[in-house]
C-alpha cells in the first residue's frame, strides 16, 4: 500500500493530482478497497466510476484533489473533490468514436444516488453503490 494512503477498515483516502497516472493510481487503491467484495460486478462498477470521476476531474478541472471511499455494511460511497465551483453537466460524447462524454450517463445508470457539493475553494462529486452482504 502507497505510502500516501490513510486507511482505516471503513474509509480510505488517497491525495490526486493532475500527474499521469492519477486515474490509474485511483482505480488501483478502489480495487485495493474492496478486496474482500465476492460480486466482481460491483468492484468493477466502482472502479468505472471512480476511472470517470477522477477522469474528469483532471479533463475539467485540472487540479483533482481527492478520491475519497467510505463503506459501511450494505453501501460504498465514493466521493472525488478538485478545485471548481462549477457543477458537473452532462455533454454529448465527444466525436463519432467517443472517446468521452459518457462519465455523467454511466453514474446515473450505475450509482444508487449520485449529487454533488460545494467543498472548500471547489466541489466535491460523489455517488453511491450497494454492497453485497455476505
Amino acid at each position: 500500500m502507497p505510502a500516501r494512503l490513510r486507511s482505516s477498515p471503513w474509509a480510505r483516502r488517497l491525495p490526486l493530482s493532475a500527474q499521469p497516472g492519477a486515474v490509474a493510481e485511483a482505480r488501483s487503491c478502489t480495487a485495493g478497497f474492496l478486496a474482500d467484495v465476492t460480486d466482481p460486478r460491483v468492484v468493477a462498477d466502482a472502479v468505472l466510476l471512480v476511472s470517470e470521476l477522477v477522469g474528469n476531474a483532471v479533463r475539467h478541472t485540472g487540479a483533482p484533489s481527492s478520491l475519497l471511499l467510505v463503506r459501511c455494511p450494505g453501501l460504498l460511497r465514493i466521493e472525488v473533490s478538485d478545485s471548481s465551483r462549477r457543477p458537473p453537466l452532462p455533454r454529448a460524447p465527444y466525436g463519432p468514436n467517443g472517446g468521452g462524454g459518457l462519465g455523467l450517463f454511466l453514474l446515473s445508470r450505475l450509482a444508487l444516488r449520485w449529487g454533488w457539493y460545494p467543498a472548500g475553494p471547489g466541489k466535491a462529486v460523489w455517488c453511491e453503490l450497494r454492497i453485497p452482504e455476505d
